[in-house]
Order: structure tokens, then C-alpha cells, then sequence
């Protein structure tokens, strides 16, 4: 008797199991709504700046909305105009203050073929920059 009990509910147990992976199955061949893609999408990838605050999150809008006017007039305008443009933008690009951090890095950067981890892994040990190099995390202790 506890035999017919227990091969019942083994019974039970599987058609449970084989009907819920029908329904799966059906629903894996259903296109899927496009909202949940999107916020499945949006929940593993970090949104970049989300730990800014809303004013200066809305002071770079307001700054990006300027800048994309002033290119649009530019082009707009075609020609000398706009390369003259790009030439303001290269040069107001070279007068911003470069930290002597960003000077290493950068001077790294060029020297290894703008590969980070060539950086990270970098052998010449001779130069004067070797210890102030960047993308490091702690794990040279030898120098």
C-alpha cells in the first residue's frame, strides 16, 4: 500500500515537472515584449553618471545642448566655417589644465601602443616614469 502511495505521487511529481517545461518551452518560442527586454538590459548595465545629482546632471545637459547648437550652426554654415570651428574645439581641448598624473598616463599610453594592459605589464624598468605608472592596483611591490 505505501508503494502505490509513493509511485502516485513520484507519478504526480513528473507529469508536474513535464508540464511546466511544456509551458516553458511554449513561452521560450514567444517573442518576448520589448519593455522587458529593455529593463532586464537596464538592471545589469550601470547608467553612466548615475552617481551624479540631478543639478549637475542637468548642467552637463544644458552645456551638451549648447555645445551640439553651436556645432549644428557650424555645419550649418559649411565650409571654413565649420573647420574653423573644430580647430576652437581642438584648441580649448589643449588649454585645459593637464594634471601631471594624466601627463603619465598619457606619455604610458603612446609609448605601448594605447594598451592598457601592456601599461599594467609594462617591462622598462629604467624609466624615470616606471613607478608613477598608471593602472596599477597595489600589485607591484617590487620596483
Amino acid at each position: 500500500m505505501q508503494r502505490t502511495k509513493s509511485n502516485s505521487k513520484l507519478n504526480s511529481t513528473k507529469s508536474a515537472k513535464t508540464s511546466t517545461t511544456k509551458s516553458n518551452a511554449s513561452k521560450a518560442t514567444q517573442p518576448a515584449p520589448k519593455a522587458r527586454a529593455t529593463a532586464s538590459a537596464n538592471a545589469t548595465v550601470k547608467k553612466r553618471g548615475s552617481h551624479l545629482t540631478p543639478e549637475i546632471q542637468a548642467k552637463g545637459a544644458a552645456a551638451l545642448a549648447k555645445w551640439r547648437k553651436e556645432r549644428d550652426a557650424a555645419k550649418k554654415k559649411g565650409g571654413k566655417a565649420y573647420e574653423n570651428w573644430l580647430a576652437e574645439q581642438e584648441l580649448k581641448k589643449a588649454l585645459k589644465k593637464t594634471t601631471p598624473m594624466q601627463a603619465i598616463k598619457a606619455f604610458c599610453m603612446s609609448c605601448v601602443g594605447d594598451v592598457r594592459e601592456d601599461v599594467r605589464n609594462c617591462t622598462a624598468k629604467k624609466c624615470p616614469l616606471y613607478i608613477y605608472r598608471p593602472f596599477q592596483k597595489g600589485d607591484d611591490s617590487e620596483v
